[in-house]
């Protein structure tokens, strides 16, 4: 390939790329400043029709705000509130509120059609239509947030409150604003007081609105030029509302008539009522066609204000742009090749002649010369050329001479090789000196290999499982009895991550590894142990089935961190205790049937029913009869957990008022509480009954061990409250929160850890009520957990004690 033809294709490809750089400008970084402009000025014209809606609505609110300030209506609404319903003063009253609305008021605001007064639960009491008193506008709320009923009933005076664009054929054929506000009525000394009464007022206004976004008037003053500019110079330009039904709430140019209730299920209302977000950028709407736009999110109103623009007017120009760059450039490309092949021809030639002289001088030829008389470039490049060969030609007579000076260097090199040597007989001697230094490194490494095989054999000693983990949960050292537990061998152990190992469970239930007591262990540095209660169990990668286990965790301070996880196999202890709890229930069966007839017998002997008794004797019978009570309180709750342990707990779950069922209970041992002098206050949650499904027994054998233990343990004239309350702030886990307090003795804080173990009391609670089992919190814990709930305490001794327990609303509904 010649010089002639590399150079055009040079010039050529070069000129391409020029044009291909400057149409993928054109359409990449003009483009993209075309689409932030149109964005900027969607955002723009987005505010200005959000300040436009928001100033409309703000209108009618205070219009809303107008009527409600209308002494006449005020009372009115006063008065119907005040007579009962049904009777015909309250049906006079509604007449005049009605016929009052619909000629005094309505004639000067031909957007307002319907006038409804509604009562503290959302029902129409009085309207300027007959037929709609009596109607749920409190389900209309709910079902199609229609208004802000809600709100205004807990306002305060002087509040309004407007809501969503809605359209419902039963009331009006248009798009429906409604607006509420409180009536408020003056008291004796002039101050407005709110009453349990909502106006609600129906707007059918929407073609203002939709005026106001395409450029109309807002309370009285042109709209922005910038919006009214947007739609008229624009053939695809548009901007409507759509309310959180996803129909259309406004006019747009395609669609006039928003009767038809056009279903809009694009981005910007995805995002706006599913995320709450507004977008900027390209999507496509309604019509299946790519715009440009931008929204404002009203998500509390249930509206979406849409600004957009067909993507193909907005890249116009940048497409025409395009294509007369691509026209320009194959024009240029086909000049500039033209100018390559009749200006260029000369200076080839003469370079072509270069060459020529450049090839017999590498045949050996050094008094040839190149014969280039031109004063350009490549004249220049030839007499340099003529000087190179010179210079070569001079260069070989100074190389002959070299030789003789190559001769003495060799002899200065082999001085030099001699020097050399001696280094290295140096180098040797540092060798011999770093083998001892390698040798006492050895012998350190065998008494370190000593040490380990000790610690090892102590770790082989060790009854229960042993494991050292670093901060990453990587295994460190193990020993034998661990991997008998894990079912794994030793070596396939170290180095292993514990995490891909190891489940833990606890009551069945597997935790998450960055839940395990490790996480807490790592935080607070303290030793963390589990006992049986704990319940906890593993499985391995080896062992299917669930081991029972209990487990010591320490921190490994200093250089090193981790920890020292003790491992303990308790499938022997389980089975111990599981014979323990049988050997409890068949003893409290025997002991029961006993019982019962001392309890029988010793009641009938003081009610003398086999002959008068002595006062000596009846003190004797009453000891003999409080006791078998006491024993046989104890055996009921023995029996109590060995069911709830063993899985037998038998319940029927039935809708329980959480009001009514404290209430009772409160009653039942109002006698006890009467005789210390003790005030109990039941405190309900401020909103409608509370109701859970659970077996009533057994929330009675909860409720009544914590009251009952509130008033053993409170001293004489205190105080006890017992509350609950909804927690919703976890979704999908929603739980009722019951709690009794007492400000008695408290629980010290060195056996609080204790304070749900059977047969467990605290020295003070001894000192307070020598009797008891220690088994009433035990069986409350027992029963809590087994219908899914959490019972804990928050003390301060001396202070009182404060017991709470949850109700899982998930597990309160029916089966």
């Amino acid at each position: 390939m010649n010089l002639r033809v590399k150079a055009s294709i040079f010039f050529g490809t070069a000129l391409s790329a020029l044009v291909l750089l400057v149409v993928l400008y054109v359409q990449f970084i003009i483009g993209d400043v075309f689409r932030k402009q149109t964005l900027d000025d969607f955002n723009a014209i987005a505010d200005q029709s959000e300040s436009a809606y928001v100033a409309y609505m703000e209108n009618m609110k205070t219009r809303t705000l107008d009527w409600a300030s209308d002494s006449t209506l005020r009372n009115l609404s006063k008065e119907i509130m005040d007579v009962p319903k049904g009777s015909p003063e309250h049906a006079r009253l509604q007449n005049e509120f009605a016929v009052y609305v619909t000629e005094k008021k309505m004639p000067f605001d031909k957007t307002i059609f319907l006038t409804d007064l509604l009562d503290k639960n959302g029902i129409v009491i009085a309207s300027t239509n007959s037929e709609r008193i009596g109607h749920d506008e409190g389900v209309q709320e709910l079902t199609y947030q229609a208004h802000s009923f809600s709100k205004a009933i807990n306002s305060k005076f002087g509040e309004a409150f407007t809501k969503s664009i809605v359209i419902e054929a039963y009331e009006n054929p248009s798009p429906v604003v409604r607006a509420t506000v409180r009536i408020a009525v003056p008291d004796a000394e002039g101050v407005f007081q709110p009453i349990d009464a909502v106006l609600l007022v129906h707007f059918a206004n929407i073609q203002k609105i939709s005026d106001i976004l395409h450029g109309g008037s807002v309370l009285g003053q042109e709209a922005s030029l910038t919006k009214g500019g947007f739609i008229k110079n624009h053939q695809t330009s548009d901007i409507y509302l759509v309310n959180a039904r996803y129909l259309l709430a406004t006019q747009t140019r395609v669609v006039k008539d928003v009767n038809i209730k056009q279903k809009i299920d694009t981005l910007p209302v995805r995002e706006c009522f599913e995320n709450g977000k507004e977008i900027s950028g390209e999507y496509d709407d309604y019509n299946g066609v790519r715009v440009v736009g931008a929204s404002m999110c009203f998500r509390d109103d249930g509206i979406v204000l849409i600004v957009e623009i067909s993507k193909e007017e907005v890249f116009a120009p940048v497409v025409a742009l395009t294509r007369w760059t691509i026209v320009g450039g194959v024009i240029t490309l086909i000049s500039w090749l033209s100018f390559v092949a009749f200006f260029l021809r000369r200076p080839i030639k003469n370079i072509e002649d270069i060459v020529a002289v450049t090839k017999r001088v590498t045949e050996g030829d050094f008094n040839v010369r190149a014969e280039v008389n031109t004063k350009d470039e490549i004249g220049y490049l030839a007499s340099m050329f003529n000087k190179m060969v010179s210079s070569i030609n001079m260069a070989r007579q100074e190389l002959e001479l070299s030789k003789e000076q190559i001769a003495k260097k060799a002899e200065e090199l082999k001085n030099d090789v001699a020097s050399h040597e001696q280094q290295e007989k140096e180098l040797k001697e540092s060798k011999r000196a770093t083998m001892n230094l390698l040798d006492d490194s050895w012998k350190a490494k065998e008494k370190l290999e000593e040490e380990k095989i000790k610690i090892q054999t102590i770790l082989a000693s060790i009854g229960d499982g042993l494991v050292f983990v670093d901060h990453e949960y990587k295994i460190v050292i193990v020993n034998a009895k661990l991997a008998e537990i894990f079912a794994i061998p030793e070596d396939e152990l170290v180095g292993k991550d514990l995490r891909g190992i190891m489940k833990l469970f606890k009551k069945k239930i597997l935790i998450e590894p960055e839940q395990w007591p490790t996480e807490e262990m790592f935080l607070t540095k303290k030793v963390i142990t589990a006992t049986l209660d704990d319940d906890f169990a593993i499985a391995t990668t080896q062992r299917g089935s669930q081991l029972p286990i209990i487990f010591s965790i320490a921190p490994i301070l200093g250089q090193l961190t981790g920890a020292v996880i003790v491992i303990r196999d308790v499938t022997a202890d389980n089975e111990l205790s599981e014979a323990k709890s049988g050997f409890i229930s068949v003893a409290s069966h025997q002991l029961r049937t006993p019982l019962t007839s001392i309890r029988w017998y010793s009641e009938m002997l003081l009610s003398e029913d086999a002959g008068s008794l002595t006062d000596t004797q009846k003190d004797f019978m009453k000891e003999i009869h409080s006791g078998a009570e006491r024993l046989y309180q104890t055996v009921d709750l023995l029996l109590g957990i060995s069911r709830v342990e063993s899985g037998k707990l038998k319940a029927e779950r039935k809708p329980i008022d959480l009001s009514i069922f404290t209430d009772d209970i409160k009653k039942e041992l109002a006698s006890q509480a009467d005789e210390k002098g003790l005030e109990v206050s039941v405190t309900p949650p401020h909103r409608e009954s509370v109701i859970v499904w659970l077996d009533p027994l057994t929330l009675r054998q909860v409720v009544l061990n914590l009251f009952s233990n509130a008033i053993r343990y409170t001293n004489d004239h205190g105080h006890i409250e017992v509350t609950w309350k909804m927690d919703e702030s976890k979704k999908g886990n929603e739980e009722v929160v019951y709690s009794v307090h007492d400000d008695g003795i408290g629980i010290p804080v060195s056996v609080q850890s204790r304070i749900f173990s059977k047969f467990f009391r605290a020295e003070n609670a001894r000192a307070q009520v020598p009797d008891g089992s220690g088994l009433g919190l035990a069986l409350v814990k027992e029963l809590v957990e087994s219908w899914g709930g959490r019972v804990w305490f928050e003390t301060s001794e001396g202070k009182g004690t404060t017991f709470f327990f949850t109700v899982p609303l998930t597990s309160a509904i029916p089966e």
